[in-house]
């Protein structure tokens, strides 16, 4: 679907949905719970009793300063791990975790999670892989907060999305399958609702996006992909 030049992108995607793991033999350890919308599940800093399993929703990891400011780092959907960055020795929440829609999660006890993971080699390794992602994903929005303009994070991130959750309509035409809200955009990137309101208007006005019922698309890759080697 996409050209050669793209691979060459930093490409590290911060919503983590229907991702391709098998956690069957980790949710017979845990619970099914239900949880609504806008809801804590735990807070930075807070002792972890219990690792999570996302089965349907979203579900935003945060950061908060001392300020009260937050700062969001991804969303996590369906087959996704909260909780997995505890594990360390300091047995602490590094992020909040806080439901974007009502969301089905099974808990597991954390000692129960580990000794599951020291004689499972497969849950282990699609562990390994999640937490290598989130670090990445961590260095990237490093680099793009330090460095890069708010317009060209907004097209980067359209890129990113197409190339992780697009469907080809086109020549160059591209349908994003996953949806989401301009509010949970705005957090991942560190930029105003308001911002991303306008960036997202400039590029359906100037031929790069429009959008079908809940979903964008994006209808001009190779542009927009100039605009942001531009």
């Amino acid at each position: 679907m996409f050209p050669n030049e793209y691979s060459m992108m930093n490409f590290v995607n911060p919503w983590l949905d229907n991702l391709e793991y098998d956690w069957e033999s980790v949710k017979k350890l845990g619970q099914l719970i239900t949880i609504n919308k806008n809801k804590t599940i735990f807070h930075q800093n807070e002792s972890s009793n219990y690792i999570f399993v996302v089965e349907k929703g979203r579900i935003r990891l945060t950061l908060l300063s001392l300020e009260g400011e937050e700062k969001a780092i991804a969303i996590i959907g369906t087959n996704g791990l909260l909780g997995e960055c505890s594990l360390n020795s300091s047995n602490q929440y590094a992020t909040n975790a806080v439901t974007s829609t009502k969301s089905q999660v099974v808990r597991i006890e954390r000692e129960k999670f580990i000794a599951h993971m020291m004689e499972n080699p497969t849950s282990h390794h699609q562990l390994m892989d999640l937490i290598t992602h989130k670090y990445r994903l961590l260095c990237l929005q490093s680099m793009e907060l330090s460095y890069t303009k708010a317009f060209v994070s907004v097209c980067n991130t359209f890129v990113h999305l197409a190339k992780e959750y697009g469907k080809k309509i086109g020549d160059n035409k591209i349908k994003l399958t996953i949806t989401f809200t301009q509010q949970e955009m705005a957090n991942l990137l560190g930029i105003t609702r308001v911002s991303i309101a306008n960036h997202i208007k400039d590029l359906i006005e100037q031929g790069y996006l429009e959008k079908e019922d809940k979903y964008y698309v994006i209808t001009d890759i190779d542009g927009l992909f100039e605009l942001i080697q531009g």
